[in-house]
């Protein structure tokens, strides 16, 4: 699974498989990326549910003002192999910023 499929996937379950063992195996910045990836799954969550439901949504500060932090913030070179997957990452979260500031 990449990035993007993870980030974009409706049920994101990241401890269903394994019951978080698979966490005590990785590497201190393998714990740090797995943490922002679902973190950033779960914004992206709310982006998506607030988009649809503009009538319903209440913070919307925070959530922009979370976003732009994540977009101003470069990942860690450590969590990709690739540059492409660096690029990728910070592709995903600045369109989630960008949808979040059609909401502001």
């Amino acid at each position: 699974m990449t990035v993007e499929e993870m980030l974009r996937a409706e049920r994101f379950n990241p401890c269903g498989k394994c019951g978080g063992y698979a966490t005590r195996r990785l590497t201190e910045e393998q714990i740090a990326y797995y943490r922002a990836a679902y973190r950033v799954h779960e914004i992206a969550r709310r982006v998506r549910w607030t988009l649809a439901h503009r009538d319903l949504a209440s913070d919307t500060a925070s959530l922009l003002a979370e976003l732009k932090d994540w977009d101003d913030r470069p990942p860690a070179d450590e969590w990709f192999e690739t540059k492409g997957q660096g690029l990728q990452w910070r592709r995903i979260v600045s369109e989630l910023h960008q949808q979040a500031l059609v909401l502001s």
